[in-house]
Order: structure tokens, then sequence, then C-alpha cells
């Protein structure tokens, strides 16, 4: 049976104002949070206490992450400025103007080679780790652009927009690829199921939208009584969470959209992420704290993961030699709980653990694209 249960907020010290953008550090120890107070605040997310704080910038921050491997916080203020912090000395090591008005989103791939940005410039930036300076810009929303997700596969984006649509793009070349239409006024948040199936849009005027990305086409639409403020597809790939800005909280089933297990609450979220081991999210909220919610039901649920298919040499010498070097298909799939990556011959008929983590993983059917090696 699945339930979402408040497990506390976080005590001592918070925000000076609304918490805008949260994030767990890949081990889900700790939540980095970023507030109109302008400060970055690390929390221990077992008690909710806090652990430290490093005033960013003297104006609001409008969001934050954390660098793939942990060494850096990397904050967004109101003014369009980008910075990276040292996650232990809290000393900058880079800052650089990527926006001319606030970002609304900053997002690493799956595999941490590039960084995604959204801002309300109504522009989407594209950047290659360690080239942090230099951009792609991706053009063609009409007005704010409010959040941005990477598909699992790392090479299509999302992003959602305040001119009510949502649009799928190459990352890779920049093109647009579709045009979602259907909400009728501003989309705050959106989220892609682990297999990239499904997407999910969630609006200002309370409406829900579920949609079969490859389809291209709306499947379901549920209208709320308040804005709905955030949305996420749980681990399994049959499942979503939403929040609405009255504090009420539903587990969804995809794609019928039918409700599993709600919840009320007086939190007032801003922002919030799904944890790594997907059994948790953290909100952040209008009071300047940070408050966890419990999924209950999803310890022993299969992780659903996509795996690539890729061409890679095979062993011998003399067909390297010769130049004419044979190649065998292989498969790899990552662990969306503690990132370990598994390379097989053969694609698995049935759930098995994850070696590190010892999860469940259910591997999908679909195969991504073919990538020589």
């Amino acid at each position: 049976m699945r339930t979402l249960r408040v497990r506390g907020a976080g005590t001592g010290e918070g925000h000076g104002g609304e918490v805008f953008s949260c994030v767990w550090t890949a081990d889900g120890a700790f939540v980095l949070s970023a507030g109109w107070d302008g400060f970055l605040r690390l929390w221990m997310t077992a008690n909710g206490q806090p652990v430290s704080a490093l005033q960013a910038s003297a104006k609001p921050l409008s969001c934050c992450a954390l660098t793939p491997n942990g060494a850096s916080w990397v904050s967004a203020s109101m003014d369009g400025t980008l910075s990276w912090w040292d996650a232990m000395s809290h000393q900058l090591k880079m800052n650089f103007l990527a926006h001319i008005r606030p970002i609304s989103a900053i997002q690493f791939s799956p595999d941490g080679r590039s960084l995604a940005t959204a801002s309300w410039d109504r522009k989407l930036m594209v950047r290659k780790v360690g080239k942090e300076r230099e951009g792609q810009s991706l053009h063609g929303h009409h007005d704010i652009v409010s959040g941005c997700r990477w598909f699992p596969d790392g090479k299509q984006l999302l992003s959602c927009s305040h001119d009510g649509t949502l649009r799928l793009w190459d990352a890779a070349s920049g093109g647009e690829l579709a045009c979602f239409r259907g909400h009728a006024g501003r989309v705050t948040a959106a989220c892609v199921s682990g297999d990239g199936r499904w997407a999910i849009s969630v609006g200002r005027d309370g409406t829900i939208k579920v949609w079969d990305v490859p389809r291209r086409a709306e499947v379901r639409s549920v209208r709320m009584d308040a804005e709905v403020r955030g949305c996420w597809c749980l681990l399994d790939g049959e499942s979503a969470v939403t929040i609405a800005a009255d504090g009420w909280m539903a587990l969804w089933s995809l794609p019928e959209f039918e409700v599993q297990a709600e919840l009320s609450s007086d939190i007032r979220a801003m922002c919030g992420e799904l944890s790594p081991s997907g059994t948790e999210i953290v909100l952040g909220s209008e009071d300047g704290r940070v408050h966890f919610v419990s999924i209950g039901g999803m310890e022993g649920v299969p992780i659903l993961v996509t795996p690539t298919q890729m061409l890679k040499p095979k062993p011998g010498v003399l067909g390297r030699f010769l130049g004419t070097e044979a190649r065998r298909k292989v498969y790899q799939y990552t662990c969306p709980a503690c990132r370990h990556t598994e390379e097989v011959a053969n694609l698995p008929s049935k759930t098995i653990p994850c070696p590190t983590c010892k999860r469940l993983l259910r591997v999908s059917s679909e195969v991504r694209q073919l990538q020589p090696q």
C-alpha cells in the first residue's frame, strides 16, 4: 500500500524568506537549498538539522544545484549569474553572467557531461561541463521558461514555460523536436518518467496533464482547486506525486492518473525534489525551511531503468592490425538510486538486484539509440 507522510521539517536557523530551490546530494544524506535571503544552506536529511550556510549573493538566489561529483555547489542569483562554490571551503571557484534575467532551473545531464539552465529570458542554455562559459541557446518559448528536465538518455531535454507549452529538444543540435500545447495558462513544473515514455506538466490554473511522449499526445488531464507547484515521476515508472499551493499532495498511477494516496498538509511548497532512493521528497517552502515527505510502500518496488545498446570492439589484435576490427553489442544501464553503471551482453528478462545498493531493478525493453564506442 502506498502512503504519503510528513516526516518533519528542518529546525534551527532557516532561510530569511522563501526557499526557491532544493537538491539532494548523491548519497541522499544531505539537501542543499537556495533562498530569498541569498544563502545556500545544507541540511542533514536524517534529522532535518542545518549543517552549514553560505551567503552566495546579496540578492535572492533563484535556484541551486550540485556538481555530479559533489565537489561544488552551484548557485544562480536573480540577475542571471551562475556561481560555483567549493563544497568544503565555501570559496568561490567561478562565476559568470549566464542569462540576462533570473535563472529558474539548473539541471546536470544524467552522465554529468552537460548542464542545462532555464531562464526568465525565454531561453534554455546547454553547456558542456568544463566549458561552462560557452553554451548553446535553445529558442522557441515566448515567455518565462519555468523549468527543464533531462530525459534518461541525456539526449533530449523537456522544458516548460509560462507561455502554456512544453517543448522537447535535441540537446546536441539544439533543435526543437516537438511542442506540447494544451494548458490554458502558465506551466509551473514538469517531469519525465524513468523510461522517457510519460511526461507530466502542472499549471498555475491547477491543471495537471499527462503526455505520451513518443506519440506526442495528451492522454490525461485533471483539474485541481489550487495552483499545482510541483510534480515528480517516481522511480518505478508507474506513478507520480504532485503538490498544490494549498499543501494537498497526491500520489497518482501512470498513465491512468488515478489517486493511490493523498495527504493534506500545511506545507506551502515553492520547490521540491525526489530523493535518489525514490522514497522521499524534500520540499522547500514559504516559511524558509525544508520539509521531508516519506513515500511509503516504495522500498521494495523495482526501479525502472532504460538500457543503452552500444557497439564495442571485440578482443583481438589481428582485426585491429588489418583494420577490420569486429564489434559486439553490449547493453549499459545505470541504477538511479546509487548511480552504479552495469554492462551486460544480454538484457535480463526479470528483475535483478543492483550489485552496489541491492535495490531491485526492472530493465525496460525499450532500448536507447545504438552508440558506437
